[in-house]
C-alpha cells in the first residue's frame, strides 16, 4: 500500500513538472526576453523561504499585496478568481495564485499558491519557482510538494490538475483564438477608474471622476462621432488594495513642423483597473490586454474628429489605489483624457 502510494506521488511530480516546465516558460520567458527588460534571475533560498511565510489578508479582495517592507509584491495572477476543489474527502479546497515579484525591477521570481482547507480554514503556501531558479530551490518546492501530500490528502494531484488547465488555457491563448468566453468572471471593482481620472464634460471643460454627478452632461463616441450623453449612475468601491494599469499612448502620425497650426496631443497617460474597456480599431479591449501597437480614438476639439492614438507602453498593475470609480451612461460610453472609454 505504501509503495503504490509513493508511485502515485512520484507519478504526480512526474505530471507537476512537465507543467510547471511548459507554465513557467510561457510565463516568464517573454518578459525576461523584453527590449530593455532586465536579465532574469532565479528564486533565491532565502526568497523563496519568505514567499513560504507570507500572508494575504483577504483572499477575496486583496489582488496586490507589498511584502517585507515593500521590496516584494504579490500580484494576484491574471486577475483571476481561485479554484475550488472537492476531492475524495468531500472537502472543499480552495487554491489561489498569486505572482511573486521584486517591486524595483517587477521581475517575475515564481508562483505562490495559497493552498485552504476551507472546513478548518488552514491556508499553506506552496511557492513555485521560475524557470531561472537553481536546482536547490526546485528540491525545495518538491520536498514541501511532499510533506503537504503527506499532511493533506491529494497536494500533488490538486495541484498537477490546476497547472495543467492553466497549461492549456496558455496554449489555447497563443494560437490566437477568442478566450472571451474562458475568461474568469471578475469581480465589480475590476472595471473603474481612479477618483483623479479627468472626465470630458459636454462643453468640453474637464471633471475629476469623483466630481461628476448623476444628471451632468458628458461627452461620448457613437459611429465615429461625438456626441452628448447623460449620466444616469455611478459606481463607487472602496477596498483596500486595487491594482491600476498604466497605458501609454502618442498620436498615430507623428506631427511635425511642416503642419504648423495643427492641433498636437502630448503623449498621453491612461490608468484604469486592468479590465475597464476601451474602445480600439478592432473593437472592445480590456485596458490590461492591451498590446504595443493597439490603436484606440481620441478626441481633437480643434479638428473635431476623432483621431487614432497608438499605445507605446502598457504595464499591468503599475500603482494601487483604495477607491475606484464608473460611470453609467445613456450611451454606454464617455470619454477619459478625450480618448474613448466603455461602460463595464
Amino acid at each position: 500500500m505504501l509503495f503504490n502510494n509513493y508511485l502515485t506521488l512520484l507519478k504526480n511530480l512526474q505530471i507537476l513538472r512537465g507543467c510547471l516546465a511548459y507554465l513557467f516558460f510561457a510565463l516568464f520567458y517573454p518578459s525576461a526576453m523584453a527590449q530593455d527588460a532586465p536579465q532574469a534571475r532565479g528564486l533565491t533560498p532565502e526568497e523563496y523561504k519568505l514567499a513560504r511565510e507570507a500572508t494575504v489578508g483577504d483572499l477575496d479582495n486583496d489582488t496586490y499585496i507589498k511584502i517585507e517592507d515593500g521590496q516584494y509584491v504579490l500580484d494576484r495572477y491574471e486577475m483571476k478568481p481561485p479554484y475550488m476543489i472537492t476531492g475524495d474527502s468531500g472537502i472543499k479546497k480552495r487554491l489561489d495564485l498569486y505572482k511573486l515579484m521584486e517591486r524595483e525591477s517587477m521581475q517575475e521570481l515564481g508562483l505562490v499558491v495559497f493552498f485552504t482547507n476551507t472546513e478548518n480554514q488552514e491556508t499553506f503556501n506552496l511557492v513555485i519557482p521560475n524557470f531561472a531558479s537553481s536546482a536547490e530551490v526546485w528540491n525545495m518546492y518538491f520536498d514541501d510538494i511532499h510533506q503537504h501530500d503527506r499532511e493533506e490528502q491529494d497536494v500533488a494531484l490538486k495541484m498537477s490538475y490546476i497547472l495543467s488547465k492553466e497549461m492549456a488555457y496558455l496554449v489555447q491563448k497563443s494560437s490566437g483564438a477568442d478566450m472571451s468566453a474562458m475568461e474568469p468572471a471578475n469581480s465589480d471593482y475590476d472595471f473603474c477608474f481612479p477618483a483623479t481620472a479627468q472626465v470630458t464634460m459636454h462643453d468640453g471643460s474637464i471633471k475629476s471622476m469623483m466630481d461628476v454627478k448623476i444628471g451632468d452632461a458628458v461627452a461620448a463616441y457613437q459611429d465615429g462621432q461625438r456626441i452628448i450623453t447623460q449620466v444616469e449612475g455611478m459606481t463607487v468601491h472602496k477596498k483596500r488594495s486595487i491594482a491600476l494599469s498604466k497605458v501609454m499612448l502618442m498620436p498615430e502620425e507623428v506631427l511635425t513642423a511642416a503642419y504648423a497650426g495643427t492641433y498636437q496631443a502630448p503623449a498621453l497617460e491612461l490608468l484604469a483597473t486592468p479590465n475597464h474597456p476601451v474602445l480600439t480599431d478592432h473593437g472592445k479591449k480590456a485596458i490590461g490586454q492591451l498590446k504595443l501597437g493597439d490603436r484606440l480614438f481620441r478626441w481633437n476639439p480643434m479638428t473635431q474628429t476623432f483621431e487614432k492614438f497608438q499605445v507605446y507602453f502598457v504595464k499591468n498593475h503599475f500603482d494601487t489605489t483604495q477607491e475606484v470609480y464608473n460611470l453609467k451612461t445613456s450611451q454606454g460610453t464617455y470619454l477619459i483624457q478625450e480618448m474613448v472609454v466603455l461602460e463595464k
